[in-house]
């Protein structure tokens, strides 16, 4: 199996890596899987694009909807366990 470099999704786009990153290895078999790293990324750009873009989202949403939001996204994560061992 070939090492699978992840991208990071920032601004609202995807990101590739300029640099070759981190192995991240299965927990299980110790098989090196993926490689991640934050080469590339505008941390102060990122700031600005989470206070100006996705904070105006999140302070419409309730409390509660936040919740369901996350609560949402566990149960999707769950669904892919099986892709992602």
């Amino acid at each position: 199996m070939s090492i699978i470099s992840l991208q990071n999704y920032a601004e609202g786009k995807w990101v590739t890596p300029s640099a070759e990153g981190e192995l991240l290895y299965n927990a299980i078999t110790g098989e090196a899987l993926y490689s991640a790293n934050s080469n590339g990324l505008d941390f102060d750009a990122m700031m600005k694009y989470a206070r100006t873009k996705g904070s105006e989202k999140l302070r419409k949403m309730s409390f509660q909807e936040r919740g369901l939001m996350l609560k949402k996204l566990a149960f999707h994560l769950m669904s892919k366990k099986g892709a992602l061992l």
